[in-house]
């Protein structure tokens, strides 16, 4: 008799518990993900920035090593009146103690050319002055310079073929015998041991990260075949990137979303979950109630139906 009143009376409070869940969900989740999100790019943008920091103090100790190098006497001496001298023992001596310069080589003023052992095919000292940067400083007052660059790379590691687009970073460092510049200094680090900064010890883990410099980046094992993420065609996700205060170089590091968009699936689901228990419950409360009322209502015409009339 009274089913139409039970619906009037479950139907609104069912309808209205629902959308005042799917607003409450739809909002906390929008503001939880950007939340989220937020949060996990400040985190990745503070370890790109702290990543960076490692690779310059890596190349500014390569480059205290060089420096102190260039002071060596028995360098000097060698450099200013060759004897014939090889300095094997020397320069390896010094990518053995720094464990950050793969290889050295140094060339003297009258074209006597010493290296490291581990390595072979050296660019000459000609090649070398085709490098803008190179040049520039062969040429200028400046005692030290950094080059970033991936052509004129020599072999490094036993004559074993090193690709050039993996490129190499050089301190260079000029000799002087007093006021005469007698020999230059370059020591090789190759980029993998930055690379090795930035994608382990606690920095990013599975990322896919670029050192970057004057147009180039320098290739690695783990960012082969991605070249299209500098492009801007990086879904899926996160960059993030710092640039040295000298303007150096850049490193980007594009760290992927899984992991935030699992936690945040996680997350949602608790969300959807709960509201679909508290619906659970409003469904009985509503049912009670809308039973509650049509039962008093079903008693009290019974009641009237059961009296007869004088």
């Amino acid at each position: 008799m009274f089913n139409k009143l039970f619906r009037n009376i479950y139907l609104p409070i069912v309808i209205i518990a629902v959308i005042l869940m799917l607003f409450i969900d739809i909002f906390s989740i929008i503001m939880l993900t950007d939340t989220m999100k937020t949060a996990y790019s400040a985190n990745g943008q503070k370890k790109v920035t702290r990543a960076l920091d490692s690779c310059r103090l890596y190349v500014s100790s390569a480059a205290a090593s060089t420096y102190n190098l260039s002071l060596d006497g028995e360098i000097i001496r060698e450099l200013a009146s060759p004897t014939g001298k090889t300095l094997v023992d020397k320069l390896d001596s010094t990518c053995n103690y720094s464990l950050k310069i793969n290889a050295v080589c140094v060339y003297s003023a009258n074209g006597r050319v010493y290296t490291s052992s581990e390595v072979a095919q050296v660019p000459s000292f000609e090649e070398l002055k085709k490098i803008n940067e190179i040049k520039s400083f062969i040429e200028g007052n400046e005692g030290a310079a950094i080059s970033l660059r991936n052509e004129c790379v020599a072999e490094i590691y036993h004559n074993v073929a090193y690709p050039k687009e993996m490129g190499v970073i050089t301190c260079c460092q000029k000799v002087y015998d007093g006021d005469k510049t007698v020999g230059w200094i370059f020591t090789d680090i190759l980029p993998s041991n930055l690379y090795n900064t930035i994608v382990s010890g606690g920095q990013f883990e599975n990322a896919v990260a670029f050192i970057e410099a004057d147009g180039i980046f320098f290739e690695y094992g783990g960012n082969e075949g991605y070249a299209e993420l500098l492009q801007g065609k990086a879904r899926g996700y996160f960059r993030y990137s710092a640039t040295a205060d000298d303007g150096l170089f850049t490193v980007t590091v594009f760290d992927g979303t899984g992991d935030y968009a699992a936690r945040a699936a996680v997350i949602s689901s608790a969300m959807i979950a709960a509201s679909l228990i508290l619906l659970t419950g409003v469904h009985f409360v509503a049912k009670y109630i809308a039973k509650n009322v049509t039962g008093r209502l079903e008693k009290l015409s019974g009641k009237m139906n059961s009296q007869k009339l004088p």
